[in-house]
């Protein structure tokens, strides 16, 4: 017999679904370190998502998957109408019919303002236009009341379990994608050893809305087989990265603050120098775009853990153009594999201005930027040199 889940558990999280879009109260555990349970309130048990490690074959869907957990959104009170200003994001309810109430993200557009109702709980009667981020409405305008209304709570901290989960998740994909680097990109076959969640969702062992995305192909290794596929590849250079700063906490860090998903490589450096380059890899201008507005923005700095600020070096737009920059550096022995997965986690953060530690910031910038056009200048009379001596 089918069991629902009972409201004595923990349900202070809200995850979106993957067959229709929509975010659902959920409780959140972890099974066996390996089996991530997510339970709908007022579902059956039968009902439930189980993802599996497995179920994730790259850091780019990894993340997507994080992004589909928050804090419960709280239902808005008449008195809080003040707070749904245009822009704001807010998770409102769309109705299907009768029995079907599905919540979706949206931003406040505008506000018709009326006075409150004169009633003891002085009722909003106020109407908002939304503009619809998700759902069968997206991108179109709808009004709707304040009973309709959620306000999306910020994340202060990632549940327990899904942290834990992510944490073992990509630490198993990052020990994969240290051994494709150094494997022919064709010989994938073997990552597959069992069906997924994702593979058996598809074969309709689950209800059909609670089914999820089909996992993709295994990810192939960076180098110039994939660069031809990407005809529209474009590239940012960055300077004064911090040597021990691993390549999956800047995708991270980026895709947290921008939603790109982009591709990261950390070159690799000389004994002597004290800092090392990276470069950020996209494949649309639109991303690019975004990522040079965020690197490049006036009013904070992007910093590692120690302190080193981020300088954007050169930028590049183009297949050719890149290849050309970047040439073959990409780890092709077994050392230098080894090398990457034994990098500590440095992490990145921001610093705002009129901080102490903004001020900081860009004095070290300064220091370096000073640094690199003396190089420059070097550069280019080395250059002229080189052509003086072949013309003896």
């Amino acid at each position: 017999m089918a069991t629902f889940h009972g409201h004595k558990q923990s349900y202070v999280t809200e995850f979106r679904n993957y067959e229709d879009g929509a975010w659902y109260t959920v409780t959140v555990t972890l099974q066996e370190k390996e089996t991530l349970r997510v339970g709908y309130e007022e579902f059956t048990d039968g009902d439930d998502n189980l993802f599996e490690q497995s179920s994730f074959d790259s850091l780019e869907k990894l993340h997507e998957f994080e992004k589909r957990f928050r804090p419960l959104s709280i239902q808005a009170q008449d008195h809080e109408c003040h707070k749904l200003v245009h822009g704001v994001r807010v998770c409102a309810s769309l109705h299907f019919n009768s029995d079907d109430l599905r919540f979706y993200d949206a931003v406040v557009d505008r506000v018709e303002e009326h006075n409150h109702s004169r009633t003891k709980d002085a009722e909003c009667l106020c109407t908002f236009i939304l503009s619809w981020l998700q759902g069968p409405n997206e991108g179109k305008l709808s009004a709707a009341g304040i009973g309709d209304i959620c306000i999306v709570q910020p994340i202060s901290e990632p549940v327990p379990a899904v942290a834990s989960f992510l944490e073992i998740t990509r630490r198993r994909i990052e020990s994969k994608s240290g051994q494709e680097l150094v494997a022919d990109c064709h010989t994938g076959t073997k990552t597959k050893t069992k069906m997924g969640f994702f593979e058996r969702m598809e074969k309709g062992k689950q209800r059909a809305k609670r089914s999820v995305l089909g996992s993709s192909s295994p990810e192939e290794s960076m180098e110039d087989k994939e660069l031809e596929g990407k005809r529209n590849v474009c590239m940012i250079l960055i300077g004064n990265v911090d040597k021990e700063l691993c390549p999956s906490t800047a995708v991270e860090f980026l895709y947290k603050h921008t939603q790109v998903s982009a591709s990261i490589f950390i070159f690799p450096s000389l004994s002597f120098e004290i800092y090392t380059r990276g470069a950020i890899m996209t494949h649309t201008e639109q991303d690019f775009q975004k990522l040079c507005d965020f690197l490049t923005e006036q009013n904070y700095i992007i910093t590692s853990s120690t302190g080193r600020p981020w300088v954007v070096i050169e930028k590049q737009v183009g297949l050719k153009n890149v290849k050309a920059s970047i040439g073959t550096l990409f780890p092709k022995s077994e050392n230098a594999t080894q090398e990457g997965k034994n990098k500590t986690s440095n992490t990145l953060r921001i610093v705002n201005s009129g901080t102490q530690e903004f001020k900081i910031a860009s004095d070290k910038r300064d220091l370096f930027t000073e640094f690199a056009d003396h190089q420059v200048r070097l550069h280019k009379k080395l250059a002229f040199l080189e052509g003086s001596v072949s013309e003896i």
